[in-house]
Order: structure tokens, then sequence, then C-alpha cells
């Protein structure tokens, strides 16, 4: 009876270890799985200039990385929904919009920390007030530039309709201010050096970046747009996430070290004279910081939205999930 016993317990250490070498196995398979290619879709702005060089140079082992350039917000949430796209770089209010939605997607990582300027050829406008009573061309309705307008003209006392403001896409907008169609107007960079070179009127009246800081405090970052991943491609391909990523900060810090460097690949891609983009990148705050460590800073500029405009974050902060762990 005790031999019975013995060899019963036998077997059961013997299979208990199976059983952990195959799941260890699994683990293993599903670790290393690679991607055949990565779809990764993203604007005409800086935080796309270090995709052009990974969509030429493929720098994943066994992944081809496909970059889509998308015109419009709404082109790029439609195949964010769908789940048409691994990565897409968005205005974090938008993702962190699709978020409360129920789309499946984390925050990555964030890229842009402050590109936008108000833009006049009216020598009086020296500040907010001085747009009392004027048109101000702004991009897209509920794009970021017409959010932190909106949020400055508040914060600098401005009720709503004081300044009529006028939305076009940015690019018009630009454009028409070269043509002396517009007089104020708030514009990203390169576009914003685009106008400089070519409308000698033209002059910057206000950093947002150091707006955001006056009204948030100093040390208070402003993370503009960063990058989500689809959450089945996180944990179907844990590895190839994180080669993306490492490669993603690489060509992103190698752009802003060396922006003449970078400049050929936006010349050819995007069609921007190269001394635009270099110039362009004096007022382009660049830098990668990953999801989970940009929180706080995203949490204080989504909290700050939701209190100006609930619709503009989805109604309510996204919970933890939302930023992608380490």
């Amino acid at each position: 009876m005790r031999r019975t016993v013995q060899l019963m317990m036998l077997l059961a250490v013997l299979l208990l270890t199976a059983g952990c070498g195959s799941q260890g196995t699994e683990s293993k398979e599903v670790k290393t799985a690679v991607p055949e290619k990565i779809v990764v879709q993203a604007p005409l702005g800086p935080p796309t200039a270090p995709l052009f060089k990974m969509a030429e140079e493929n720098p994943l082992k066994g992944t081809k990385v496909e970059l889509v350039i998308y015109k419009s917000v709404e082109e790029a949430t439609t195949r964010a929904v769908k789940g048409e796209a691994d990565f897409t770089v968005l205005p974090v209010n938008v993702a962190a919009k699709l978020y409360n939605k129920g789309v499946d997607i984390s925050l990555a990582n964030v890229s842009t920390w402050g590109i936008l300027y108000l833009v006049s050829t009216d020598s009086a406008v020296q500040d907010w007030h001085d747009l009392t009573g004027q048109d101000l061309y702004v991009g897209a309705r509920g794009s970021t530039p017409d959010v932190l307008t909106r949020y400055l003209l508040d914060k600098n006392g401005l009720k709503a309709g004081e300044v009529r403001l006028n939305y076009l896409e940015s690019p018009e907008i630009a454009q028409m201010m070269i043509n002396g169609l517009v007089t104020n107007a708030v514009l990203p960079e390169p576009m914003v050096t685009q106008v400089l070179l070519n409308s000698k009127e033209s002059r910057v009246v206000r950093d947002f970046y150091s707006d955001w800081q006056q009204f948030e405090g100093y040390s208070a970052q402003l993370p503009q747009a960063g990058m989500v991943v689809r959450n089945e491609f996180a944990k179907a391909y844990p590895q190839a996430l994180r080669e993306f990523q490492q490669a993603y900060a690489r060509e992103l810090d190698s752009t802003v070290a060396d922006p003449a460097g970078a400049a050929p690949l936006i010349e050819k891609n995007l069609k921007m004279p190269a001394q635009v983009f270099i110039q362009s990148m004096t007022r382009t705050r660049l830098k990668y910081v990953s999801g989970s460590r940009a929180k706080p800073d995203v949490n204080t500029y989504l909290t700050t939205l939701l209190e100006l405009s609930p619709d503009m974050v989805g109604g309510k902060l996204p919970d933890e999930n939302f930023f992608l762990a380490d």
C-alpha cells in the first residue's frame, strides 16, 4: 500500500513538472513571435520624421515597417477603430477620446511637447487681448490647436465670441497667410517657418508651450501628441513592441540632434525644402517619453481639457489601463 502511494505521488510530480514545462514553452513562443509587418499611421508633422527612416531601413529584424500618412484626424481615427494600424500618431486628447469610447488601444509614448504658435501680420497684436474683435484662424475644430487656443483665450479672460474663430486645415491657413488673406493664425511647426520665410510682415506673437507653463506651472510639460498601439498587437508581439519603441526613440533623438541629417528624407517624402525643416526644428519640442512615464503630464493636460470641455477627452479621464506599461 505504502509503495502504491509513493508511486502515485511520483506520478503527480512528473505530471506537474511536465505541465510547467509546456506552459514555459508556449510563453516563450508568444514572446518571440515576429510580425511580418507593422503598420504605422502618422500625420504630416514633426513626430513623423523618424518614421520615414524606419520605413526605409526596417530596423526590426524580419519585420517590415509600413508607414501610412493620413491627411485628417478623422481618417486616422476611422482606421484605428477598424484595427487597420498597429501604431497611430495622434493628439493625446483624441487618443483618450478613442480609449474612452472603447477602442482597444493604449498610449505607447508621447513625442510632441510644444509646436504651436500664435502668428500675426498685424504689428498691433502683441498679446491675446489684442485679438479682441478680430478673426483668428485655427486648425480643424476639436483638434489640438483648437483645444489649446480655446484654453488660452479662456485663461486670458476672453469670453466665447470675443475672438472670432475660423476653422480650416492648418496647411490652408498657412498658404492664405502667405498670400495676405489671413492676419492672425494659430499654426504648428513647420508651417510657422514656412510662413515666416514667405511673408515679411508675419511674426510669432505667442508660444503656446510658454503660455501653458505660465498657467499650469513652470514644471508642467505640454503633451500634445503621442503614439497609441493596438492592444491586440501589444499582447501578441511584446518583443516587437519593445524593439519598435526603442527604434522610434533612437530615431527621434537622432532627428533632434541632427535635423540636417534628417532633412533629405523629409524633403523627399513631404516635399518640404530642407531649409524649412531645419529652421523649424529650433521651435519644435520633440522628446520620446513612454506612455507610463508621461502619465503625470498627460493627466494634468487631460484634466484641464476636461474642465474646459468634457467632449475633448470623451467625457472623463481615461483609467490606468490607458497607459501602456513599460
